[in-house]
């Protein structure tokens, strides 16, 4: 059988631990037809927030450390600290270069989570459209992610929604 033989599988089943999740994540970027499991959903979901969470207290801390050393402060809050801050100053180019960060990172997985978000709904036996009701003001979030921590459900999986182009090994 070639590995490139369209045959259906239980992903569920799989075993999925981070580094396979992660390959995955990025190997099926841009598929939004076929299923994800919880793993393949989570991990790199895990992974980005600890990105985000590491870029922003860097960021944080190094320019706190820079404009209190700068200025002699030990008790000024941060937001006093960063108001004056000119594009000149390194202080200035810290906080910039983490915003880039945060803005390439958030531009370059923005289609890979939308896609492995729209795969984890169609795993769970619900309509990739169902990633809308997070829209809704105020409650819509929590309720997409109740709905992305739901089990697999291979039982409700539909065939318009299925798409295995390869064996996952």
């Amino acid at each position: 059988m070639s590995k490139y033989e369209s045959t259906p599988i239980e992903l569920s089943a799989l075993p999925c631990g981070p580094d396979k999740a992660l390959s995955f994540f990025l190997e099926d970027y841009a598929q939004f037809k076929g299923f994800s499991t919880r793993e393949e959903f989570w991990w790199p979901l895990l992974v980005l927030l600890a990105a985000h969470s590491v870029i922003g207290l860097s960021a944080w801390m190094i320019a706190g450390w820079l404009l209190s050393e700068d200025a002699g402060l030990g008790d000024t809050s941060s937001a006093e600290l960063l108001a004056p801050l000119s594009l000149d100053e390194p202080e200035a180019l810290v906080v910039f270069a983490a915003a880039a960060l945060h803005l390439t990172l958030i531009v370059v997985t923005l289609l890979p989570l939308l896609a492995v978000t729209w795969r984890r709904l169609h795993d769970s036996g619900l309509p990739g459209t169902a990633f809308f009701v997070g829209l809704i003001p105020l409650v819509g979030w929590l309720i997409v992610l109740i709905l992305l921590a739901r089990p697999s459900a291979p039982q409700k999986h539909l065939e318009e929604w299925a798409h295995t182009p390869f064996l996952r090994s």
